[in-house]
Order: C-alpha cells, then structure tokens, then sequence
C-alpha cells in the first residue's frame, strides 16, 4: 500500500461500521443527555410559570392601593426564590411628604384602606400585617417603617 493510493478492499467496511457505531454511540449520549436535563428545565418553567401566577395575584390585590403624601423611592422590588414552594414578593419603599407623611398616618391608611377592600388586619404590632384571598390564594400585605421611609411589601408568603 503507497502513501495516499487506495485503501485495501478489506478496510473500507470495517471503516463504515467503526463510523457508524461512533455515530450510534454519540447520538445515544445526546439523548441521554437531554433526558438528564429535561427534569431540570422542566423544573425551572414551572417555577416560573408559577411565579408570574403569583406576581399576577400580589400586583391585583395591589391595585385597590394608593400612596397618599408619599415619594416612591426606586422601584419595586419583586422576588420568587423560592423553588419549593413559589412565594412571589413585591415590595417598595416610600418617602412620606406633606403634612401627613409619618409613619402613623401611613399605618393608619393602609389599615382603613385595607378593611375596605376585603383585607383582614392580622397583627398591628411592627410590621403590621394584613391578608386577602384571592383566586384562591391568601396574599399578605405588610407595613413597616424606618427612620426615614417606610416599606409596603405584599406576598403570598403568610405573615
């Protein structure tokens, strides 16, 4: 046999079936691999879409509240890290202004606010904290002050 001439008869077979048992046995691989990881994105999809559920009850239960004499600062915040069980959270801060920017009156608000659209107070003492059903899934709310802010954060983690 020369330097690149023609191969022997006898090798051009053993060559195919070598190449197609390599083929065989990455193809095998690839889809043992993709069902390796299908139970984890499958994972991650529902945690999402359960998540954006949640979000979607927190920011309707949300809708009845206004902020009177209040400077929003930043955004909200929203967070799900929760894997297991999905609790969505959504929270902001708020600068009081005006003649009725502290603390009591936000309290006092949110808690007249609240009982008139369907919310029951839970607990007064710090953070106050008050749930609401909806689409069937408690949602809480809490208010809570610091020196100079204070936060409104609503969940459908319990308080």
């Amino acid at each position: 046999m020369t330097r690149g001439g023609p191969r022997p008869p006898a090798m051009v077979p053993i060559m195919k079936r070598v190449s197609g048992c390599a083929l065989t046995v990455i193809a095998s691989l690839t889809v043992l691999a993709g069902l390796a990881v299908m139970p984890l994105l499958s994972e991650s999809w529902e945690h999402e879409r359960i998540c954006e559920q949640n979000f979607d009850r927190v920011e309707t239960a949300l809708a009845s509240f206004d902020v009177p004499d209040a400077t929003p600062v930043g955004e909200p915040d929203r967070s799900c890290a929760d894997t297991d069980d999905h609790h969505a959270d959504i929270s902001r801060s708020y600068r009081p202004t005006g003649q009725h920017g502290s603390r009591e009156h936000a309290e006092s608000f949110y808690r007249e606010l609240a009982s008139r659209n369907g919310w029951k107070l839970r607990s007064t003492d710090p953070p106050m904290c008050m749930t609401r059903e909806d689409d069937g899934a408690e949602v809480s709310l809490e208010v809570s002050a610091e020196p100079d802010s204070y936060v409104v954060s609503a969940s459908t983690w319990p308080c």
